[in-house]
C-alpha cells in the first residue's frame, strides 16, 4: 500500500467512526443536536459570548449561530442580553438549565464512549492521545 493510500484509508476510518459516534448520538435521543450541544459546551468553557464569537469558536455563519441560539433560547438553555456599548450586539449566556443538560449529555457520551475505548489496551489509549495530540498541533499551526 502506498503512502498516499494509507493517509485516504486512515481519513476513511476516522471519517466511518465519526459517523458511528453520531448515529449513537442521535439514538440516544438527546433533546440536543450535537451542534447545539457544541454550542453550550463552548459558552460552558469560554463563558458569555456574543454571537459572531460563538460562531467563529463553532466554526459557523453567525446567521447559523443565531439559528441554533433561537433553538437554545426556546429551550430555556440560554439567555440572550443586548451589550450595553451597542445595544445590536447580543450576549449568549448559559442558564441553569443548560449547564444542567451539559452535564447530563456529557454522563451519557462518556458511556458511550467508554463503551467503545474500553477494549482497547492503555498502551493504545496513549498512542491515540498522543497521535492525536500531534496532529492537532499541526493543524493549529495553519
Amino acid at each position: 500500500m502506498t503512502e498516499r493510500d494509507d493517509y485516504f484509508e486512515i481519513s476513511l476510518l476516522f471519517k466511518t467512526f465519526l459517523k458511528g459516534v453520531a448515529q449513537e448520538w442521535n439514538k440516544q435521543g438527546f433533546r440536543l443536536s450535537q451542534t447545539q450541544f457544541k454550542a453550550l459546551y463552548v459558552l460552558s468553557k469560554e463563558g458569555p459570548m456574543m454571537v459572531s464569537q460563538l460562531a467563529a469558536a463553532l466554526d459557523l455563519t453567525p446567521a447559523a449561530v443565531t439559528g441554533i441560539t433561537d433553538q437554545l433560547l426556546a429551550d430555556a438553555y440560554i439567555q440572550k442580553e443586548r451589550a450595553e456599548g451597542d445595544r445590536r450586539a447580543v450576549k449568549i449566556t448559559l442558564t441553569a438549565e443548560g449547564k444542567s443538560i451539559i452535564k447530563e449529555v456529557k454522563d451519557k457520551q462518556k458511556e458511550v464512549m467508554h463503551s467503545y475505548f474500553s477494549i482497547l489496551p492503555e498502551e493504545d489509549m496513549d498512542h491515540l492521545r498522543r497521535i492525536f495530540a500531534v496532529l492537532i498541533k499541526e493543524i493549529d499551526k495553519n
